[in-house]
């Protein structure tokens, strides 16, 4: 009984995930990742590439900040607020759907139950992506505010 609900459940992601990447193509999505390259050796490009999609998909505030001279576990943090929690949730699945397309798995995502919060570590990279009242309240760029940003557009 088991093997077979785990039977219909991969059946649906796999057709999801079809249907998505026909989604996905029918978009602009060279506009996305015009000027860019997306591959494991340019993560500059690659967090260009996320807020670039956190743009399209409605994100109110999008910021990246270079951590490489300031942490040693990570090189960029892309911080991204959304007016609902619906739309921080929509935000992390639509990033990751993006990202495996470029071979590109998360590490270790947190606060997609709550989802007033959703950091996605991507080892070289972390995508927090906040409800406003959130972003305002933790406020990263204040706490790193010697870190350089980088113009994503």
């Amino acid at each position: 009984m088991l093997a077979s609900a785990l039977f219909w459940v991969r059946i649906i992601q796999q057709s999801e995930d079809k249907i998505r990447k026909k989604v996905a193509n029918a978009e602009p999505e060279d506009i996305l990742k015009e000027g860019l390259k997306l591959n494991k050796d340019s993560t500059g490009d690659i967090v260009k590439y996320i807020a670039r999609i956190a743009d399209r998909k409605g994100a109110e505030y999008i910021n990246i900040l270079e951590m490489k001279n300031r942490l040693v576990i990570t090189d960029y943090f892309v911080i991204i607020g959304a007016k609902n929690i619906k739309l921080t949730t929509a935000l992390e699945d639509e990033i990751k759907f993006r990202l495996k397309q470029y071979d590109f798995s998360p590490l270790y995502t947190a606060g997609l139950t709550e989802g007033n919060w959703i950091l996605v570590d991507y080892n070289d990279f972390v995508v927090h992506i906040f409800s406003e009242e959130f972003r305002q309240y933790y406020d990263l760029e204040r706490l790193w505010k010697d870190s350089k940003i980088i113009d994503w557009k």
